[in-house]
């Protein structure tokens, strides 16, 4: 009875250590994950700022292709990220990686757009690249991604369309869930915000509801 009591402690200290080390390895995991995220990240930041032109969405020769920025930063998370993450890490795990990517690369890009400005033709230039951008993020396979980037295309309708048609888009579809003073900051990228006196134009703040 002595023996196997003693066995029975042995087994219970030798499970605590189990779960102990077992955590501190799911620790380091998750840490050594968070890092290479961060880098990630990082250097999408590094490719728009450094191949994205100041002029690109100021342009008035036509629509070109993607711009260059889009293209690298799109290489980059089809065959750098999926393709690396693929294998290393499977099931629920790589599922919750590519939305921390999905998630954190919409809004460095967000935040990258809103330091430029954009002509009409500029506009759909950037419609353009954030059509490439949405197709690359597909291959996350997530619905809360993708729902990210098809708002982010409907705002830069905002860009395109009309001055005295951006009431009807104001409160159309996601643009009503998103807050009244960001889509006036965004409003304001327009190169011919002053111009057109667009600020008279716009909903004031009481008729954009939230859902």
């Amino acid at each position: 009875a002595v023996v196997s009591t003693q066995s029975t402690g042995v087994q219970s200290e030798v499970r605590k250590i189990r779960q102990t080390e077992m955590r501190r390895v799911e620790e380091k995991i998750s840490s050594e994950i968070n890092h290479c995220i961060n880098i990630i990240i990082s250097w999408i930041k590094v490719l728009l700022k450094s191949k994205q032109e100041k002029d690109d969405f100021l342009s008035d020769v036509g629509v070109q292709s993607p711009t260059r920025a889009c293209v690298e930063v799109c290489r980059f998370l089809s065959s750098c990220v999926v393709g690396t993450l693929n294998g290393p890490i499977d099931g629920e795990n790589l599922q919750h990686v590519m939305i921390e990517i999905g998630v954190r690369f919409h809004g460095a890009l967000l935040d990258h757009l809103m330091g430029y400005q954009y002509n009409v033709v500029g506009a759909m230039q950037l419609i353009q690249d954030v059509h490439k951008y949405s197709a690359t993020v597909k291959r996350f396979k997530d619905p809360f991604v993708d729902e990210l980037f098809e708002a982010l295309n409907k705002l830069c309708n905002l860009l395109v369309v009309p001055p005295d048609q951006l009431i009807e888009f104001w409160n159309l579809g996601s643009l009503a869930h998103i807050e009244h003073g960001f889509l006036v900051q965004f409003v304001k990228l327009r190169a011919d915000y002053r111009k057109n006196n667009i600020q008279s134009k716009l909903p004031s703040f009481g008729t954009h509801v939230r859902a």
